[in-house]
């Protein structure tokens, strides 16, 4: 039996935003935090790719500019990564730098919840420093360069709709509930506290009738904290599916939401099936995390597609020659040019991934003096 329908069950229902916590991250049958011996959930032969997972491209464009940030700041960075999985982003942006690695960072963090993830980031880059929450790890000195793929879309959400009652409008919450068969359905009930409708009004936004939307009411403190524990001088970089609030929640858009869950790199629109054995994701509020910048006293930012992002960085530059020059392409380089394509292309992650970009002190200057126009072609 299913751990986590059995403990739903125990509790007669939860709202959606425990039972999302439950399904990726219960200890023992959580998505992301049950043990794993084959492969793990992102990439190829997971269930989704993600921005690291798909290219080698963002790993070395990457290591351009932390090469660049070092050598303008002149010292080493410290280099911390969120929610970094099996580590595959740090071992290939290791493997781009080379020799350069000691010069450019001088330390490597990653911050990982799930223990086999942890183990397996340990063994492919032994020199970093993993710890399961960001609170276990010596606050660094000097420059950081904090990198978040996919983090905030995975922290869990509260689910709500506008629904007309007795004649009346009523925002109403998502809850799980057990079914006859060990089955989990929804069903709602009416918002028991103000924070919600709070919210909405914060950001401006006026929900329509039959309008469901997903809220992370505390990621605003989380990222701002985040951000404070970083220091004064830094660089921010947050990969992730969203928009700002006001073409977020647009009905026109997105009147069901923006929950899915993703198995076997197909779309799972039920995401109560078995849960832990599906991703869950809902888009993020760009707004928020631009606003916990600001109240950890950084710079608020600006959100990129993610093709875009790396234009301005080279990523162009670092392509097969033969792409540039019109030539013939090996074999190998028609690989590396076609999983690049899937960052870069505005058909794809090129601009359904966003890069927001935050910072303070003199290498948020710096980085954005680097910043340079992509090429006409481009």
């Amino acid at each position: 039996m299913n751990p986590i329908i059995v403990e739903i069950a125990r509790r007669g229902g939860v709202p959606f935003v425990d039972f999302m916590a439950l399904a990726l991250y219960h200890d023992t049958a959580g998505y992301y935090t049950r043990p794993r011996r084959g492969a793990g959930p992102a990439g190829g032969e997971g269930d989704f790719m993600t921005a690291p997972t798909a290219s080698p491209l963002l790993a070395t464009t990457l290591a351009c500019m932390l090469r660049r940030l070092a050598l303008d700041l002149g010292t080493g960075l410290t280099f911390v990564e969120l929610a970094a999985g099996e580590g595959r982003l740090i071992e290939a942006l290791v493997a781009a730098l080379g020799d350069d690695r000691r010069d450019v960072i001088r330390q490597i963090c990653a911050v990982e919840t799930a223990t086999w993830a942890g183990e397996r980031l340990a063994r492919r880059v032994p020199d970093a420093v993993v710890a399961r929450k960001l609170q276990g790890l010596a606050r660094p000195r000097g420059p950081v360069v904090l990198f978040a793929s996919e983090l905030y879309d995975a922290v869990p959400c509260r689910r709500v709709v506008v629904a007309a009652v007795d004649g009346r409008l009523e925002l109403r919450e998502f809850w799980v509930v057990p079914a006859p068969g060990r089955r989990l359905v929804f069903e709602t009930r009416p918002v028991t506290d103000r924070e919600p409708a709070r919210y909405f009004a914060q950001h401006g936004v006026s929900l329509a009738v039959g309008q469901v939307a997903e809220l992370r009411l505390g990621v605003r403190a989380m990222h701002g904290a985040t951000l404070a524990w970083c220091g004064r001088d830094g660089v921010a970089l947050v990969l992730d599916y969203g928009y700002p609030a006001r073409r977020l929640y647009d009905p026109r858009g997105r009147a069901g939401g923006s929950l899915v869950g993703y198995r076997r790199h197909r779309l799972v629109e039920n995401v109560l099936l078995a849960p832990g054995r599906c991703d869950i994701t809902a888009h993020v509020n760009f707004d928020d995390l631009m606003a916990g910048a600001g109240d950890a006293g950084w710079d608020r930012g600006e959100v990129r597609p993610l093709g875009s992002f790396l234009a301005l960085h080279g990523a162009f530059d670092l392509l097969p020659a033969a792409v540039a020059s019109g030539g013939v392409l090996k074999p190998d380089e028609w690989a590396t040019f076609a999983a690049a394509r899937r960052l870069l292309l505005p058909s794809g992650m090129g601009s359904d991934l966003k890069v927001l970009a935050q910072g303070r002190g003199a290498a948020w200057s710096s980085f954005c003096e680097m910043q340079t126009p992509p090429p006409i072609e481009a």
